[in-house]
């Protein structure tokens, strides 16, 4: 008999059902949450009410245990309303990841809280000594999106000797440690992604048991008793945000196209209005059949083997990089059309939404350049881009 992994059906439709009915509270909330530069305490308490943060937690741990394509469903809910909320979300619940990291006793202590956000950052690593009982760390990581509602913050360090050389053969470890532990550096003043509170984090002789050590994995396997444990699953996730985004963009420029008068007479008599719409609406449909296909093939494969093929990666980031990619393209032929209406803050989101989308594509495993990492694989190659 097939063991089944991930949710039913039906629990990935009360997923949905979830994130749709606090969906409208989010973006009500937009304006609050850009200005505060992180996600306001009630945005965060309606997505824990949800069990937002423990979407890939272990159902033992109390979690959804939701596959790639209900991740990123549900996180596409979200994102329609507010692309930072929709981040915060899909960073957040990397909880599922650390937990099945460590110990199974200490990950039912780390997560007595079974609500319980993280967050991460990877560059530049820090540095860390071995000592009895564990490791001292030094260091500070940018981009630690969510660190203000976090619980639980993990990072990469370079081993080091005593007197701070690094060890032979070189070594990176990574830790998880309670983000009360660490100094938050107010940084994250930006253009767009405002909401996410992506401050740097220092750690300044930071002592950390040996439990706390996460292991190192072998990217290829996962094991066939859990496939979810599979470090590739960090990274599909991401697409839920654009598609999201982009779909709360078009159904704002139809609503402005069906009921604005301009000039030029209706605008949705408007021929360039008319094609845009087409258009964009093809190409949000075919970035959402892409993500899902990919994610769900990658699934698929990792269910019935444990593994995923390099070959299958690459497709997978492919799939991610495209993605992001034709989604900005499709925000700005939608911010364009809307004319003088998206300049609006107070009647638009469009504006946001184009800086969202523009920002998150600065992320290093987003950008145009893993076209080519992705291609060198399909060539037997080396694929020499980070996180791969």
């Amino acid at each position: 008999m097939t063991q089944i992994f991930g949710a039913t059906l039906e629990e990935r439709e009360a997923l949905l059902a979830d994130a749709r009915r606090i969906a409208p509270a989010i973006g009500a909330a937009a304006d609050e949450i850009e200005a505060a530069r992180q996600l306001p305490k009630h945005v965060v308490n309606l997505l824990r009410s949800v069990g937002a943060f423990r979407l890939i937690q272990p159902r033992w741990l109390g979690g959804h245990a939701a596959d790639p394509v209900t991740q990123i469903l549900f996180i596409a809910e979200i994102a329609k309303a507010d692309a930072s909320a929709g981040w915060c979300v899909m960073i957040g619940c990397v909880s599922g990841f650390v937990s099945r990291g460590v110990d199974r006793d200490l990950a039912m202590r780390m997560f007595a809280d079974r609500d319980a956000a993280s967050c991460g950052g990877a560059f530049p690593p820090g540095v860390a000594r071995r000592v009895e009982a564990g490791y001292v760390a030094n260091g500070r990581w940018p981009y630690m999106s969510g660190i203000t509602h976090s619980t639980w913050a993990q990072f990469a360090c370079r081993l080091v000797d005593d007197g701070g050389a690094p060890v032979s053969p070189a070594q990176i470890l990574r830790f998880v440690v309670p983000v009360g532990d660490l100094i938050v550096h107010d940084t994250w003043h930006t253009s767009g992604m405002c909401g996410t509170g992506s401050h740097d984090a220092e750690a300044v002789e930071l002592f950390i048991p040996e439990e706390r050590v996460l292991p190192e994995r072998d990217l290829g396997r996962s094991g066939l008793d859990d496939p979810l444990s599979h470090l590739s699953w960090l990274l599909p996730k991401h697409m839920g945000v654009p598609l999201g985004l982009t779909q709360g963009a078009y159904e704002e420029v139809l609503a402005i196209a069906q009921g604005r008068v301009a000039m030029r007479g209706a605008l949705r008599d408007d021929p360039l209005m008319q094609s845009t719409l087409g258009e964009t609406a093809a190409r949000i449909a075919s970035c959402r059949a892409y993500t899902l296909s990919a994610a769900d093939d990658a699934w698929r494969e990792c269910c019935d083997t444990g593994e995923l093929s390099e070959v299958t990666r690459a497709r997978l980031r492919l799939a991610i990089t495209h993605v992001h990619q034709e989604s900005a393209r499709v925000m700005e032929q939608l911010y364009s059309v809307a004319g003088s209406a998206a300049l609006y803050t107070a009647r638009s989101t469009l504006g946001r939404r184009l800086r969202d989308m523009q920002a998150m594509n600065q992320h290093v495993v987003l950008g145009a350049s893993n076209y080519a990492a992705a291609a060198r694989v399909l060539l037997g190659l080396k694929p020499s881009a980070p996180f791969w």
